[in-house]
């Protein structure tokens, strides 16, 4: 004979885990990155979004989440993720939003260099700068020395830019004699040589003797969220690379070692 006093019990558990089960599993992520940030995140109005967001996109995709992207400077986006009115950036630092809550996995890998035109200087280490004027871009985190440096010097002998379009002003900034140099990212700044023609005349005048990771960073504002994003993209990430996923769409980039 059917318990129904059982049933009843049943159905009103599934009523009340069922709107819990759905709050823990959420449908879509909403994530942001500058639109210079090419080949890692560019303009989610373009084809090529950038490698970091296909493959992001990809993993989260194999776990039934979709991504939603939007471009908006990189000040702004961190407070939007730590306030939780964005859930993720991507790709950050660590040392840039140490509160965050990360991945296991990272999906891009950074070095920063100096440029110059038509200059002999060159960076060789901090005692390199010490009269040196450069630009760099707001929110970065480069190493902690050269952090520490930017912070003592900012708005003296540092240029800290806003906004967007940074590698193009700094680059301009540095044609129009406002300052000798600018740090960036290498990868960037030869994807906008390549694709945008940003300077034949530029050139690399020694680099920081760091390797950063990117992660995707998700907010603080609401752990329980972030740490279920957290573990949902490396089970997604792990998935594609299975079948080569990564590969192929840095290829489409022209990066052979963006993902670890």
């Amino acid at each position: 004979m059917i318990n129904v006093k059982l049933l009843v019990l049943l159905f009103t558990a599934h009523l009340l885990i069922a709107p819990h089960a759905q709050a823990q599993s959420p449908k879509v992520i909403r994530i942001a990155a500058p639109e210079y940030w090419c080949p890692y995140a560019c303009s989610a109005q373009d084809k090529l979004q950038g490698f970091a967001i296909e493959i992001t996109r990809a993993a989260f995709n194999e776990v039934g989440i979709k991504v939603e992207y939007s471009n908006k400077p990189y000040d702004r986006i961190l407070a939007e993720v730590a306030s939780g009115k964005l859930d993720a950036v991507i790709p950050t630092f660590k040392s840039e939003a140490p509160n965050f809550i990360y991945p296991q996995q990272s999906i891009s890998t950074t070095q920063y260099c100096f440029y110059t035109i038509d200059s002999h200087w060159r960076f060789s280490g901090m005692h390199s700068i010490k009269d040196t004027l450069f630009g760099v871009t707001s929110g970065y985190s480069y190493s902690p020395e050269m952090d520490r440096f930017i912070e003592a010097h900012r708005d003296k002998q540092v240029q800290v830019l806003h906004g967007n379009n940074i590698p193009q002003r700094m680059h301009q900034m540095v044609v129009s004699g406002r300052f000798q140099a600018f740090l960036e990212d290498t990868r960037l700044v030869d994807f906008l040589v390549k694709t945008k023609g940003l300077g034949d005349k530029l050139k690399r005048s020694g680099c920081i003797n760091i390797i950063s990771h990117g992660y995707l960073a998700l907010s603080p504002a609401d752990t329980k969220r972030s740490q279920n994003f957290s573990k949902l993209f490396d089970s997604g990430l792990n998935a594609i690379k299975l079948t080569g996923i990564p590969n192929k769409i840095l290829k489409k980039y022209g990066v052979k070692d963006g993902v670890n």
